[in-house]
């Protein structure tokens, strides 16, 4: 398994990634369900791009049924698309 400073040297997103580096608890959640995504595209498609992030949270977003849960997952989505340059 990938230590958290590897699975961000992934990002092409130096300012996402340094956001990760050094969120504090505030961002505890949040963080964890990037870790998992991240995880998970890495794994699915070999490369990871906010683009990815981003359809990834909107399909977990989805699913939820749980509105804590949801909460976390809007506000994640809100953070990678904060940190996402418009195209």
């Amino acid at each position: 398994m990938q230590n958290p400073e590897e699975i961000y040297s992934a990002l092409p997103d130096i300012e996402l990634a340094e956001f990760l580096r050094n969120a504090g608890p505030d961002h505890g959640d949040e963080v964890a369900v990037l870790d998992i995504v991240i995880r998970s595209v890495l794994a699915s498609e070999g490369k990871i791009s906010n683009k990815s992030i981003i359809i990834s949270l909107i399909r977990a977003l989805e699913c939820v049924d749980d509105e804590a849960q949801a909460a976390v997952l809007r506000r994640t989505l809100e953070i990678v698309v904060g940190y996402t340059p418009d195209d």
